[in-house]
């Protein structure tokens, strides 16, 4: 491996990996080949609400509509949790070779 080489690895794993001791990551990821990916979670609509409602019907309606959003929300908002718990544990993992890197560079 050449002094640049060396240099420039030793210089990346500064930036990226604090000095840290190790641990193996375990958890779900994200990576994949190409581009770090977008989440595939479905963001629900919120129902219409009508400026005002006409008989009883409409608005059970409506009500269902709005659990039915409520419970859809829910599902979303875990997706993105996952997402996001998943882009940290794919985080660490670049830490963690970035630090190897910088102990090789170092031994």
């Amino acid at each position: 491996m050449s002094a640049a080489t060396s240099k420039a690895i030793v210089l990346l794993a500064l930036i990226v990996a604090p000095c840290v001791a190790l641990a193996v990551v375990f958890g779900g990821t994200n990576l994949g080949f190409g581009d770090y990916p977008k989440h595939s979670c479905s963001k629900p609509n919120k129902p219409y609400k009508p400026y005002q409602f006409t008989d009883q019907w409409q608005l059970d309606r409506y009500n269902a509509e709005v659990r039915s959003y409520n419970r859809d929300l829910e599902v979303f908002l875990s997706c993105i949790d996952e997402y996001l718990d998943n882009s940290k544990n794919d985080i660490k993992r670049i830490q963690e070779k970035a630090q190897e890197a910088l102990n090789d560079a170092k031994s």
